[in-house]
């Protein structure tokens, strides 16, 4: 506790005289010194032994001397023989003092007073705590290792800029508090091992005296502590630096990942499947299942949600909402799959038992009975055909049958068994060569196949975009007992490959049926087709494709049921890199060896003192009670002069130091606001290619300039409390509290709390800064960020392929099966996702453009492109009712009514020939079972020359002239049983042309090649829309003859008996479930426009996707004298990592370097003031010549104390007096740095002395003294 008289900066004391100076009362204990007789040593060679004991009583000179006399007791303190050979220790170090107490006798108690005092951050508890502290970071870390290697990270976080400072500043804050508290330990270990040294090593020399730790960097530290043997600093110092390392990698040390992690969820089941069907739903004509399996196959369609390859899965949405899993999270429950297989035995024999002609034309028709076999069935199967050709000479006759289960009533025990099988026969007869009007077989194929469903369980995860499903192994099938082959036949549309149990002499069956489905022709005649292989690959290939689509569209029902699954949630984690942790735990290991061995090893060395003799106080103590240390180490370096004539400066407080530093920090200042001026105006700063281990650059690298700041600042800091006691010294005097207090052995917060008590500014503002800048390294380590950030850059594409109309204008037939091919994505599109053929979209087709070589698949690159697209675009007006005139009729037969109406319309034949009329009649239906029903559909045009040229007889044989351009006449309406008319009707007539319209469009890469982006549409530009020169020839809405399918444009959709029976094919694919109109539109006079977009829709769609194969054109030389057309584009690099600058952190960085700058701005005006002869309080501290280098060295301290008067003021034995009275009774005395005059030989020196003293004068300090003297010498010269 310090004394309460202690007085602030320049009060005034006034001093006593030393014989007045009152001391505390000391107990009636008589203090005995050993006398030391060196006459017979040589002069010079001083041991280990003499330099710990006290003065030689007879010894005089100086006013250690003084002080030592002063302390020596009455003659009743007597040398006794049993103390010779004996020595006390000093004050400050360990010594046994013999105590005579009593009034009556002379008894002697010896007690051993022990020294215990040690410096506070060498205590053993301390170095315990920091080894413990070390070996526990280290097992921290290798857990935390272990635990986010293990567990993909060590918790959850998310990123932010605060979530980010905490995982990079919190190692960094950590490590530099621990490196602060550190620092104790080195210095103090700097400060305390000349002291250690002296005490330990016998022989003094120059090394020894001049050496001063606390004065040297941080290398030099190093070299100098290992060549003079001093491992205890060593080993401090090289923890200090470990640590400085361990703050540089700890931004590193711990990173962001992001991962997917289940959690529970609650889902809804939306339906289940039925296991069993009415025949009539079993053989109902839903033709979905077709043609979306139909879309799949030949557009590569994702699948609908509920449909995967294989198998159909129940649907469910994420809790009681519709929404489903996302493709960052994912959702997976088990659901029941329904499944479907077909398994097969082969004929392997087959004869003829009978032929005969038939009764019907048994001139041109016979009937055939055969025998046929089959692997795995005991028993044959007879077949009679139905009435066949009869054959003539050199033709053969084909027959197909496929007897459905209810014809199959042998059990085959090569099949399961499970439910009734159906055969599968064809056969090709030849005349015989004996009897022209029989026939034998040719070739024959037949397969018995047993079709079965059910339904199991399997695994759905759900990405909103395209789920995966797994089917659980173990799981128990469910029976399906609807008659799965029944409903894949009715599925089928009549065109394209229903077959019915009659046979038929052309092909039939699931071969047609298949071949249809996969656009194929094959010529029946081959041999091949009559194969057991071609018959049982078609009956597999239609269960495979059809059934799961047959299980969506056929077998669900909606009933909502509550469950639970599991969602994948991207969460960020923060883990921890590898290679920079192990780093940590083995620096972390070392520490702790290091601490360990300075514990075991060095206690013994802390312990031998009574008081701190590193202070200013304690060297005076030391000093009375060792004149001999201080005369020989005059004898080896005498630094008396230096102190008086040097004008030392720190070399971090130097004016061309703080220069060249202050320089730098602007700079750095300044470069931190030029990058975040171009990261913000370009995007970031640089672009990051492959990150690894380069990140350290934007971390590490900057928090290794941040640390060197932070250094140079604590240097100065340092160098300031270093000197701030002599400062105040030289500037005021100060009490014995003060002269034993050092700001350089105080943490931050104590040294800057006496530090504004003092005024002691310039401390005051280094240690804030030092506070401050200790953020530095952690606010850098985060200045710097990757973020993803598209950049662009032009470029420009050529122009590969441009549209021509077709050579031959005709429609064949491998056009005809085209248009059934597109004909299958008029429907339930809302319900898949449809991967478009490469340059088209929707009802545009695009011109086919080269792409760049040097483009990187692999890189998140788009291309935005604005290209002429080909677009189908009506003309459209509605027909006055003037125009067109409706009759109604009705008929009832069996009590039931049937309605239809008919649409008339008359026109004039070109050149006035005569008039024709078109009708149209629309079956109505039952309407009085639902009051209103609809109708819908398409008329003749009176417009198109093709329509017009039969019945106006214009003999016009010119296809060409009908594809260009196409007329269109569309009507619909409501019928209102009970009006009996039409309550709304309405007619379209509308004109199809080509027109070209500017797009802009985004291409993507896939498998290595431009796509368009299916997630961002292109933007068609509308006002650009010009006829396309030359014009493309227009499909036709009629059906194109073709040998396998109708040819049509539309599907073949039937919507069920009701209200709808009159919405005919071209409107029906627009109804829902098909489409996304309701019924009732057709009856809203207000939906028009809906009702027209969606026709014309469907047929632009059509023509452009048939122009993508019918009319595209490559661009080459005979495509005519101008060079292929070049598009200018835009290329995006979208996962462009660019290493951005955070502008907060920049701010409150270029804020601290900014008050770092101001600060050395003052130093440097202070320093220019003061070399001008400026002073005052608001200056910075003048240290020019305050002190020489290495004033902490024992030669430093005897060459400032040495001549002294302190010691005669001193308290006798020091060591037996706390330090509360240490102090106490030196209350009166105040000390000044300055000249001093010993008035009894008139001679100056340059001490620390005690004022008051009347025969040692202050003159004042060593600057103002120099002036004196230099100006009296001025004047004795004028004078001589």
């Amino acid at each position: 506790m310090e004394s309460s008289n202690e007085m602030g900066w320049g009060e005034q004391r006034t001093s006593r005289p030393m014989h007045a100076i009152p001391r505390k009362p000391v107990k009636s204990t008589n203090f005995r010194y050993d006398v030391i007789n060196n006459s017979d040593e040589p002069r010079g060679a001083v041991s280990i032994d003499d330099i710990w004991r006290p003065r030689e009583e007879g010894n005089a000179g100086s006013d250690f001397d003084s002080g030592v006399n002063a302390t020596k007791t009455s003659s009743e303190s007597q040398t006794s023989p049993h103390d010779e050979g004996e020595h006390v220790r000093d004050s400050l170090l360990k010594s046994t003092t013999t105590v005579a107490a009593g009034d009556e006798s002379d008894k002697k108690d010896s007690v051993d007073r022990t020294a215990t005092w040690r410096p506070t951050w060498l205590r053993p508890l301390v170095l315990v705590w920091f080894a413990s502290l070390f070996l526990f970071l280290s097992m921290a870390l290798a857990v935390m290792l272990w635990y986010s290697q293990t567990n993909r990270g060590l918790f959850e976080t998310r990123q932010s800029i605060l979530h980010t400072y905490l995982w990079r500043f919190g190692p960094t804050a950590l490590l530099t508090i621990l490196a602060i508290f550190w620092a104790r330990v080195e210095v103090q270990a700097m400060m305390y091992m000349p002291w250690i040294a002296l005490r330990s090593n016998p022989n003094l020399r120059e090394s020894d005296v001049v050496l001063d730790y606390t004065s040297m960097f941080s290398p030099l530290v190093l070299t100098r502590s290992f060549r003079h043997k001093h491992y205890f600093v060593l080993l401090v110092a090289l923890v200090s630096v470990i640590l400085k390392a361990q703050i540089v990698l700890a931004p590193s040390l711990y990173s962001l990942a992001t991962i997917k992690v289940a959690q529970t969820v609650d889902i809804l089941f939306q339906d289940s499947f039925e296991l069993e069907l009415t025949p009539e739903s079993e053989y109902g004509a839903d033709t979905s299942a077709y043609y979306m399996a139909r879309a799949q196959h030949d557009f590569d369609m994702v699948y609908p949600y509920g449909v995967a390859e294989d198998v159909a899965y129940q649907t469910f949405t994420v809790g009681s909402h519709p929404g489903r899993g996302t493709v960052n999270n994912p959702v997976t429950a088990t659901v029941d799959g329904f499944f479907a297989e077909i398994q097969c035995v082969k004929l392997v024999h087959y004869s003829i038992l009978e032929q005969r002609n038939s009764t019907s034309q048994p001139s041109l028709t016979i009937v055939v009975t055969v025998e046929l076999r089959f692997d795995g069935c005991e028993q044959p199967f007879i077949i009679t055909s139905p009435s066949i050709s009869r054959p003539d000479r050199g033709k053969n006759t084909t027959f197909w049958l496929l007897q459905p289960d209810s014809k199959v009533s042998q059990a085959c025990s090569g099949l399961p068994q499970r439910v009734p099988s159906f055969l599968y026969f064809t056969a090709m007869f030849e005349p015989q060569e004996k009897n022209l009007t029989l026939v034998e077989f040719r070739t024959a194929a037949a397969v018995i196949c047993e079709p079965h469903a059910w339904v199991s369980k399997v695994q759905v995860t759900d990405d909103g975009a395209k789920p995966t499903v797994t089917i659980l192994s173990d799981e128990r099938r469910t029976l399906v007992t609807a008659n799965f082959w029944t409903m894949l036949n009715s599925s089928i549309p009549s065109s394209l490959g229903r077959w019915n149990s009659g046979g038929a002499q052309w092909l039939d069956g699931p071969v047609r049926a298949d071949l249809l489905f996969r656009s194929q022709s094959l010529d029946v005649g081959l041999p091949n087709v009559f194969t057991n292989e071609i018959l049982q690959e078609s009956v597999q290939n239609l269960t495979r494709r059809l059934a799961p689509f047959i299980g969506n569209y056929r077998l669900r029902r909606n009933d909502a049921v509550q469950g639970s699954g599991t969602s994948l949630q991207s969460v960020g984690r923060l883990t921890i890199n590898p290679k920079i942790c192990l780093s940590m735990i083995a620096l972390f290991i070392v520490n702790t060896g290091i601490a360990v061995f300075v514990l075991w090893h060095y206690h013994q060395h802390t312990s031998v003192w009574h008081r701190d003799p590193a202070t200013h106080l304690g060297n005076l103590i030391f000093l009375r009670d060792h004149p001999d240390v201080a005369s020989r180490t005059t004898e080896i370096k005498d630094a008396s002069e230096t102190w008086k004539h040097h004008t030392f400066t720190p070399l971090v407080l130097k004016m061309t130091s703080r220069g060249s530093f202050c320089l730098f920090t602007i700079l750095l200042a300044s470069s931190l606001i030029l990058t975040l001026r171009v990261s913000e105006t370009s995007d970031g700063l640089a672009t990051i290619d492959n990150e690894g281990y380069l990140h350290l650059m934007w971390t590490s690298f900057p928090a290794i300039i941040a640390l060197g700041v932070s250094l140079y600042i604590s240097s100065c800091d340092w160098a300031y409390r270093d000197l701030a006691t002599l400062y105040r010294l030289s500037r005021a005097t100060c009490n014995s509290h003060e002269l034993d207090r050092s700001l350089l052995d105080m943490l931050g917060l104590r040294a800057l709390y006496y530090s504004f008590r003092y005024r002691l500014w310039s401390v005051t503002f280094s240690q804030s800064l030092a506070f401050v800048c200790g953020l530095l390294t952690s606010l850098v380590s985060i200045i710097f960020t990757v973020e993803v950030i598209p950049g662009s850059t032009s470029t420009h594409f050529q122009q590969k392929t441009w549209f021509q109309p077709r050579v031959n204008g005709s429609y064949d037939e491998a056009y005809g099966i085209k248009q059934t091919m597109i004909s299958s994505l008029w429907i339930r599109r809302e319900e898949a996702n449809l991967t478009y053929p490469d340059n088209t979209f929707d009802d545009l087709a695009f011109h086919a453009v080269e792409s760049i070589d040097d483009l990187d698949p692999s890189k998140n690159l788009s291309v935005t492109i604005t290209t002429p697209a080909a677009k189908v675009e009506p003309q459209c007006i509605e027909m006055t009712e003037d125009k067109y005139t409706i009759t109604y009729r009705n008929y009832t037969e069996d009590g039931k009514t049937w309605y239809y109406a008919n649409i008339n319309e008359k026109f004039m034949c070109p050149g006035g020939v005569k008039y024709v009329n078109f009708t149209k009649e629309f079956p109505i239906g039952q309407a009085n079972l639902w009051n209103r029903s609809y109708i819908a559909g398409k008329m003749d045009t009176t417009t198109d020359p093709k329509t017009i040229d039969f019945p106006c007889k214009l003999n016009n044989t010119s296809p060409t002239n009908f594809t260009t351009t196409t007329q269109k006449t569309y009507a619909w309406g409501a019928f209102e049983v009970e009006k009996g008319t039409l309550s709304f009707f309405t007619v379209w007539r509308c004109n199809y042309s080509w027109y070209e319209i500017d797009t802009e469009v985004n291409l993507v890469f896939a498998d290595g090649r431009l796509v368009i982006d299916m997630e961002k549409p292109p933007q068609p530009d509308m006002s650009s829309m010009r006829l396309l020169d030359p014009p493309l020839d227009l499909p036709p809405y009629e059906a194109t003859s073709t040998r396998f399918g109708n040819g049509e444009l539309y599907p073949e959709i039937s919507l069920p008996s009701g209200p709808g029976l009159g919405v005919q094919e071209y409107f029906t694919p627009l109804v829902k479930p098909y489409g996304t109109l309701d019924l009732a539109a057709f009856g809203d006079r207000g939906q028009r426009t809906d009702v027209l977009r969606h026709i014309h829709h469907n047929y632009a769609f059509s023509a452009a996707q048939l122009a993508n194969t019918e009319n595209r054109r490559t661009i080459s030389a005979d495509s005519g004298p101008m060079p292929p057309p070049v598009l200018e584009a835009t290329l995006y690099d979208n996962g462009r990592r660019r290493l951005v600058q955070n502008p907060n952190v920049t701010y409150a960085v270029v804020g601290i370097l900014g008050a770092v700058i101001l600060f050395n701005i003052w130093a440097l005006a202070s320093a220019f003031i003061q070399r001008r002869g400026g002073d005052g309080r608001l200056l910075d501290m003048d240290v020019r010549g305050l002190a020489p280098d290495g004033i902490h060295s024992i030669a430093s301290v005897v060459g400032l104390l040495r001549e002294s008067n302190a010691a005669a003021h001193l308290p006798p034995s020091p060591e037996m007096l706390s330090s509360d009275e240490l102090h106490g009774q030196m209350a009166g005395l105040s000390f000044r740095l300055g000249w001093f005059r010993r008035e009894r030989d008139q001679t100056r020196h340059f001490t620390i002395g005690v004022m008051g003293d009347g025969d040692f004068n202050f003159m004042g300090v060593r600057r103002s003294v120099k002036k004196t003297l230099e100006a009296t010498s001025s004047q004795e010269s004028v004078m001589t």
